[in-house]
């Protein structure tokens, strides 16, 4: 029989997390969006909070409803300064905004207690009394949560089907159109909903500080994150008391194997494969708002247009963009050659998380997924790497082989299942990483580091180049087909299930190459916090500011992404990539690679000469002219 300590204390945690989940839920059925910056949203507010007990010498019964207060202003601004203008995109552009929001508020969290002169903001709850159960004491903020977690609760569900502001909410979420035409005010809706769910995420900000510690630049680990999504995506994202049920029993369950298991890092791997299960086991398909919102497209994962066909087949077009992808390729080997040591190491681990970038790309690409836990499936495969024998390139190609069959294994098992069930798994993935390579130990591949850049420089634009030629590819063209349109997809010859798995195999095998690259990089080998999991979503963003739907440009986004952390400040460099993020979202869909794209055509109209017709000619088009013509 387990310790009532133990549960008890899973309960506390269970609701901590099920406070984020409840936002999340509600998010998701009156506007259908995913919001990813949940969990940082309401540690502003207990950072806040934290530092008016602490040096102001606020009571914490007056500073605990202006962190709330904050929580919610911060959801309203968000709505009206971000979101709002987005309203009518695919639903996948709100996601990746919200990632932004993220990177945002977590500058701002770890900003704060330097603001306020340098002190963390740990504080305690005295309640007057506290109760002993083995083996735990459970003070104030373990009981405190216990009790706002089912009133917040039954708020929620007050707040949802009895109040007229939650109806018309759910009736927004169901159909927008027919809502507007009855007179519901999207805009005001828009703006309480958001609210309530800043002021939930603040609930559990201020009640996690005191319990679970404060770390700076932290709330964004994978354990938190799966903690949060896991249970929303076990109710199907649609039932807020199934989705509570969840999340306490996911922390019920994890306190307890941290109680059975003597070996640190071995909770997460649990944590990770009962999650792995629970998705796998599930067989409801997907509803028809969910389908839709799983298979929409955006313009900033609009892939590059092809080069016109009359142009494509001129010698001296061919001839330019090969000579020209020789060139990028070579050039990007050279820099090694020059730089320090030191200097030699970033430049290879920049070429790690290139190729991390790439893989992220992949994922949306052919197979419409946003990943968020892949580097930790990089770090998966740098333990590959480092428990093989052999030169470090054999090792490398063995982790991309092992991390691409890890890929289709979780295409597999994420298959027809609710939205974010497929990040979900990458999410366990980068939980059960760091435990992994615990156990690996420090190991390390010899290898120059010297080599590791060249070659690692030159493979990242090899790939970026391969990826562009597929994409233009027939089987790059089926892939993309059945990715946007599954249904009708067979009709046309294209196998839905194993466009997917080829194309999650892909990244998955990309993300392997990018982690043996990495620890091949870095000659003291697997470091803690080598493979932290807040770069899984800076990976993300570098995908996003280059545009998803090119490769070059995504070579370009983990550039900029990779300057910043090297120059910048901490915080500066989460603002950096959270900004940029927004920006590239808000007015540049197509990214950085929107530019490379018009600097392409430019220089194809400049090889082929102005007496080569219509650029946009075509096969088909140039078919029905000379039909015409008979």
């Amino acid at each position: 029989m387990p310790p009532a300590g133990i549960i008890v204390l899973g309960l506390v945690q269970g609701s901590l997390a099920g406070l984020n989940s409840l936002g999340l839920v509600l998010l998701w059925r009156t506007m259908r969006l995913i919001n990813l910056a949940q969990a940082t949203l309401g540690l502003v507010g207990g950072v806040l909070v934290g530092l008016l007990v602490t040096q102001a010498g606020w009571s914490f019964w007056w500073a605990a409803p202006l962190g709330i207060a904050v929580g919610a202003l911060l959801g309203l601004a968000s709505e009206r300064l971000v979101l709002r203008r987005l309203q009518d995109a695919p639903r996948v552009v709100l996601l990746i905004a919200t990632i932004g929001l993220a990177s945002l508020f977590a500058a701002i969290q770890t900003a704060l207690p330097f603001i306020f002169g340098g002190r963390l903001p740990t504080y305690t709850i005295d309640l007057g009394f506290s109760l002993d159960l083995f083996p735990v004491k459970l003070l104030g903020p373990h009981l405190l949560a216990l009790i706002v977690f089912p009133i917040a609760l039954a708020a929620t569900l007050h707040f949802v089907h009895r109040s007229r502001i939650g109806l018309a909410a759910l009736a927004l979420g169901q159909d927008q159109e027919r809502a507007r035409t009855l007179g519901v005010p999207a805009g005001v809706v828009r703006a309480a909903v958001w609210a309530v769910a800043g002021a939930l995420a603040s609930v559990s900000g201020i009640l996690s500080i005191p319990v679970l510690g404060f770390n700076i630049g932290g709330g964004l680990g994978p354990t938190v994150l799966l903690l949060m999504l896991a249970p929303a995506v076990f109710a199907g994202l649609r039932s807020i008391t199934g989705t509570a049920v969840a999340a306490l029993a996911l922390g019920v369950g994890y306190q307890l194997i941290l109680w059975y298991t003597p070996r640190a890092g071995v909770a997460d791997l649990a944590l990770a494969g009962t999650v792995l299960a629970a998705v796998a086991l599930q067989r409801r398909r997907l509803g028809r708002v969910e389908a839709a919102t799983r298979a929409s497209s955006w313009e900033a994962a609009a892939s590059p247009r092809p080069v016109p066909w009359r142009l494509a087949s001129l010698p001296g077009v061919q001839l330019g963009g090969g000579l020209f992808a020789v060139v990028a390729i070579v050039a990007a080997s050279l820099p090694p050659l020059v730089l320090s040591a030191s200097s030699q190491v970033r430049y290879a681990t920049t070429a790690a998380y290139a190729i991390a970038a790439l893989a992220v790309a992949v994922a949306w690409m052919f197979a419409g997924e946003v990943v968020l836990g892949h580097w930790g499936v990089a770090g998966l495969g740098a333990a590959v790497a480092a428990l093989t024998p052999g030169p470090w390139i054999a090792r490398a190609l063995i982790a991309a082989a092992a991390m691409g069959a890890t890929g289709a294994a979780m295409a597999l098992a994420s298959r027809r299942q609710a939205s974010l069930s497929f990040a979900v798994l990458g999410l366990a993935a980068a939980a059960a990483a760091p435990s992994v390579l615990l156990m690996v130990g420090e190991h390390t591949v010899p290898a120059d580091v010297k080599t590791v850049g060249m070659i690692g420089g030159g493979m990242a634009v090899a790939i970026a180049v391969a990826l562009s030629r597929l994409r233009a590819s027939v089987a790059g063209f089926t892939m993309v087909a059945a990715r946007d349109d599954p249904q009708r997809a067979p009709w046309l010859g294209a196998s839905v299930m194993r466009s997917r798995v080829i194309a999650l195999s892909l990244s998955g095998a990309l993300a392997g190459l990018a982690g043996a690259l990495y620890l091949a990089a870095t000659p003291a080998g697997i470091a803690p916090g080598a493979f932290d999991p807040v770069w899984s979503l800076d990976l993300l963003a570098m995908a996003v500011i280059g545009g998803l739907g090119s490769p070059s440009g995504a070579l370009l986004g983990a550039l900029a992404i990779r300057a910043a952390r090297i120059f910048l400040p901490p915080e500066w460099a989460a603002v950096t990539s959270g900004a940029g993020v927004i920006l590239v979202v808000s007015f540049l869909p197509g990214g950085l690679g929107r530019g490379l794209q018009w600097m392409r055509d430019r220089a194809v109209r400049v090889l082929a000469g102005p007496a080569e017709g219509d650029a946009s000619q075509t096969p088909q088009a140039g078919a029905r002219e000379a039909v015409n013509a008979t």
